[in-house]
This record gives C-alpha cells, sequence and structure tokens, in this order.
C-alpha cells in the first residue's frame, strides 16, 4: 500500500512539473537579468492568480508579486521574477524536456552560461 502511494506521489510531481514548464513555454521568460552579461532571470506575468500560485507551488522558490494594475481595460496582473542564479539552473534543468525547440534552445544557453558562472 505504501509504495502504491509513493509512485502515486512521485507520478503526481511529474505531472506538476510538465504542467509548469508548459505553462512556462507558453507564458514564460528567459532573460538577461541587468546584474551584469552571463546572468539569467526567468519571469511569468499574467492575470490568473489561482495558475500563478499553482505554478510558484510546483517550482518551489521565488515570490508572487502583485496584483499589479494595468492599463485602463485591461485585467490586473501578477507577476513572479526569480533572479538567483542557482534557483534559475535548477528550474531549468527541470524544464528543459518538456520546452520546445525554441526555448530549450535558450534555456540550454542560459544552463551554459550559468554553470560557468556558478562553477
Amino acid at each position: 500500500m505504501q509504495q502504491r502511494q509513493n509512485l502515486a506521489a512521485i507520478g503526481q510531481r511529474y505531472t506538476d512539473i510538465v504542467w509548469a514548464a508548459g505553462l512556462f513555454e507558453g507564458e514564460g521568460c528567459i532573460a538577461q537579468h541587468t546584474k551584469g552579461a552571463g546572468y539569467r532571470k526567468l519571469v511569468i506575468v499574467m492575470t490568473d492568480s489561482d495558475v500563478m500560485e499553482r505554478f510558484v507551488d510546483v517550482v518551489g522558490y521565488g515570490k508572487l508579486r502583485g496584483p499589479y494594475n494595468s492599463k485602463s481595460g485591461y485585467k490586473p496582473f501578477w507577476r513572479w521574477e526569480i533572479v538567483k542564479s542557482k534557483e534559475v539552473l535548477r528550474i531549468l534543468k527541470m524544464f528543459l524536456p518538456h520546452l520546445g525547440k525554441r526555448r530549450a534552445e535558450k534555456a540550454i544557453e542560459a544552463i551554459t552560461h550559468l554553470n560557468e558562472i556558478i562553477n
């Protein structure tokens, strides 16, 4: 019974990671951090706070900021952004197998730079 529960928990964790990677693929951004060349940050901005809360819970790092008021007639939005190199690296490695070609190329580029900085 315990083994079945453990396998179910592992399966749910995998599903959550794939879901979060898909959300990041569609809504996220790998950007250069103003801190300096080679540094990267991860960002997601969107209007659905419940989706953003779940994302932060799955990745296990960062704070959800908002709601911020947008231009007149637009919904308020939420923002998740991380700049800590070790966490950016960890999350990109976790998402990499589930990203599309273009985003995976950007992730590999960022991972390469971050490995040089951290090591």
